[in-house]
């Protein structure tokens, strides 16, 4: 979700600044050709795994050589960075490719992005004069940061109209956006801009194995469907405490070094949805049951399931009949006994005590797991409803992309796709925060 986040962030700033948004892809050490021995940290040369294209040779899922990558050989033209993920519309790139590429290798421009931030003028090899910001990460807050003011403040203008254009709005739109003055709405027109010209394109070999996991799915997704994102673990260890705290005191527990658990209930996420007194009745007074697939996306999938069997008023071992008159039929994604995140069973890789599990990790592995997440992002995305959070990068990237444009206006002009936040701040950040 980082990831996405801080692209987000970058459409949005090349946008605003009427510059191409060029990404700059690691190199594949010539010299050493075999997946263990890449420039990059991470076998097969990516933080997002390997799929079977990635090799020279035929790789299939019984092959001898998917169980020993470091026999194998990457292909030199496979996109190694974050490009193994994305495609890049033309419309954001202007059709550039990385500039001065004779003269700035890819540690030129990695030093660059880690100094000051400032632009820099190079020559091209048909003596083209280019200038370019090299960005990235947290320093790419920082450029948001230097020109959120204007992004926000300088409307109506030219620049702004400027900026709607780049992101594809039609000449009336353009004028739309120009004359908004409040931020979250201006944030939201951003978002709804960039959702409607797609700007998030995932490559060939990641949407052709998301479909196929899906089709493993029980989810029924040709029938309308809700979705809960539960964020545990990690996050709420390091970031999210203070909100869990608020929420405990909210139900009368005050020792914080002894709460109930560490974590938001589950059960906490349901009450998200409308209670007996909103339910719909018969002519005979009798109560209407609204059946509901849900869809469960969580990195704590183990203690989830717990709490499920713990609910009242069971209909059978998934589905619970809720508020009297919500029947919730619960789905998982079947790969959450194997993969929780990119990294492993955590944000920073495998637990202690899993200890074989990261030896025998390989790259495919990671390539799974990258899979599982992009089929999680798809399904919550499209959710009738979703129940999530702001706490994690999942939980705001998953609102950002279920922003519309209003084509009803002028009162609302962009609408978000029905998003209750359960617990935290409720107001959503600037895009890619």
């Amino acid at each position: 979700g980082s990831q996405i986040n801080s692209y987000i962030m970058a459409v949005n700033m090349a946008t605003y600044l009427d510059r191409a948004l060029v990404l700059v892809e690691p190199p594949l050490d010539l010299n050493h050709e075999r997946v263990i021995s890449q420039a990059s940290s991470y076998a097969g040369g990516s933080q997002f795994g390997c799929p079977v294209d990635a090799f020279k040779e035929t790789v299939t899922e019984t092959s001898s050589l998917r169980r020993d990558a470091s026999s194998q050989e990457l292909r030199e033209d496979f996109p190694r960075g974050f490009l193994r993920l994305v495609k890049q519309p033309a419309w954001l790139s202007h059709g550039c490719e990385v500039p001065c590429a004779h003269h700035y290798t890819y540690d030129d421009w990695f030093y660059l992005f880690k100094g000051p931030l400032d632009e820099i003028t190079c020559i091209n090899s048909d003596g083209s004069i280019t200038n370019v910001v090299v960005t990235g990460g947290s320093a790419l807050r920082s450029v948001f940061r230097q020109n959120e003011g204007a992004m926000k403040g300088n409307h109506p203008s030219p620049q702004t109209e400027r900026w709607a254009l780049n992101l594809g709005a039609t000449p009336g739109e353009a004028l739309t956006f120009s004359a908004i003055r409040s931020p979250p709405e201006i944030w939201d027109f951003a978002l709804g801009l960039m959702n409607k010209a797609g700007f998030l394109q995932f490559q060939p070999w990641i949407a052709r194995d998301v479909e196929l996991l899906l089709k493993s799915f029980s989810l029924p997704l040709k029938q309308e469907y809700d979705a809960i994102h539960v964020r545990r673990g990690d996050k709420l260890v390091e970031e999210a405490r203070g909100d869990v705290i608020l929420y405990w005191r909210s139900q009368g527990h005050t020792d914080y070094q002894n709460l109930p658990t560490d974590y938001v209930p589950f059960a906490h996420y349901l009450s998200k949805w409308d209670g007996p007194e909103k339910c719909v009745r018969d002519d005979a007074g009798e109560l209407q049951i609204m059946e509901h697939n849900v869809y469960v996306a969580t990195d704590d999938p183990v203690v989830v399931h717990e709490e499920i069997a713990a609910l009242p008023n069971h209909i059978n071992e998934t589905t619970i009949l809720w508020n009297d008159c919500h029947q919730l039929s619960f789905f998982f994604n079947p790969t959450d006994a194997s993969a929780f995140h990119l990294n492993g069973d955590g944000e920073e890789g495998f637990a202690g005590g899993h200890e074989a599990q990261a030896e025998a990790d390989s790259c495919f592995d990671r390539y799974d797991r990258n899979i599982a997440s992009i089929a999680d992002m798809m399904i919550l995305s499209k959710a009738r409803i979703f129940i999530g959070e702001y706490n994690s990068n999942w939980g705001r990237l998953i609102r950002t992309m279920r922003v519309r444009l209003n084509k009803e206006g002028p009162d609302h002009l962009t609408m978000t796709l029905d998003t209750r936040i359960a617990w935290g701040r409720t107001r959503p950040l600037p895009p890619g925060y």
